[in-house]
């Protein structure tokens, strides 16, 4: 009797201890559940609302611009906010889209020695001009210098990443008065960190694309607006889609590219608003012109 007791208390305790490091153990073999970043969709603020904010100064990226198109400093606000306080004669922005840059404009500017030889350049090519023809009578024309300035004015390429009003006029730069931005350098590595990433969701948005759609979506600017919000460390925690563009994988090209970027290291302290969050808006324009566009006569 003595034995079936101790093996009863033996059972007992062996089975207490088996369900105690069930217990224990349990959550560490549970799946986590995956991360979730709020995302909400915000009605299209009133026409108050978009009234009163018509003075707000966009932040855009530093598009340094050739002298020539510089005008004198003034004390006038700038409606746009950037690295450096620039003034010019007329706002334009480049034809091509892509992260803000202007191409070298350094051939614009001639050298003293140049200066200085022109006349002899000018007279040898007299000279060349008279003395050479070619079999039919007709003179020849070296163009070759020409080229090359012409060359060297297009090295690279001028380029406008943001919606900008749409009076500021299509031109070879991007030229735009600008104030200066405290807080610029976190812009430019959220840009840096998103671009691509949206860049190439809409591309791949756009491969998805039947004939019909591509025809439909064609020659238009579909602008989604996203407030997003960032922890006092950077990290996004929620995003609220404030105006959708009409096509939905567009909407989420903007969205998934700041969900993947997730982080934004150190976010300036004196961005954190009263809720606890940075809040950063921003608004993502596509204007797709499809191959069928493009070519049809």
């Amino acid at each position: 009797m003595k034995r079936v007791l101790e093996a009863i208390f033996a059972s007992f305790i062996f089975h207490f201890l088996l369900l105690l490091g069930v217990v224990l153990l349990a959550p560490r073999f549970e799946n986590k559940p995956p991360e979730v970043i709020e995302i909400s969709l915000a009605p299209p603020p009133k026409t108050e609302q978009r009234n009163a904010t018509k003075k707000e100064q966009q932040v855009v990226r530093q598009a340094l611009v050739p002298d020539r198109m510089k005008a004198p400093e003034d004390e006038t606000l700038a409606r746009f906010l950037s690295e450096q306080k620039q003034r010019v004669k007329q706002e334009t922005q480049a034809a091509d889209n892509g992260m803000t840059e202007n191409r070298s404009n350094q051939s614009s500017q001639k050298s003293p020695q140049k200066q200085e030889q022109k006349p002899q350049q000018k007279q040898q090519a007299q000279k060349e001009q008279t003395q050479e023809k070619d079999k039919d009578g007709y003179r020849t024309v070296d163009i070759s210098k020409e080229l090359n300035e012409m060359n060297r004015l297009n090295e690279g390429r001028s380029m406008v990443g943001e919606s900008l009003p749409t009076d500021v006029k299509v031109g070879s730069f991007t030229a735009l008065n600008t104030d200066r931005y405290l807080f610029y350098t976190f812009y430019a590595r959220i840009e840096e960190l998103v671009r691509f990433r949206w860049e190439s969701r809409v591309q791949q948005a756009i491969d998805s694309f039947d004939r019909m759609t591509a025809v439909n979506a064609g020659g238009k600017n579909w602008n989604t607006q996203v407030e997003f919000l960032l922890d006092r460390k950077g990290f996004l925690q929620k995003a609220i889609i404030m105006k959708e563009s009409g096509i939905k994988s567009f909407d989420a090209a903007a969205v998934n590219a700041f969900k993947e970027a997730r982080i934004f290291p150190n976010p300036p302290q004196e961005m954190v608003q009263d809720d606890g969050y940075i809040h950063l808006k921003f608004t993502f324009t596509v204007n797709y012109r499809p191959p069928v566009l493009v070519d049809r006569n």
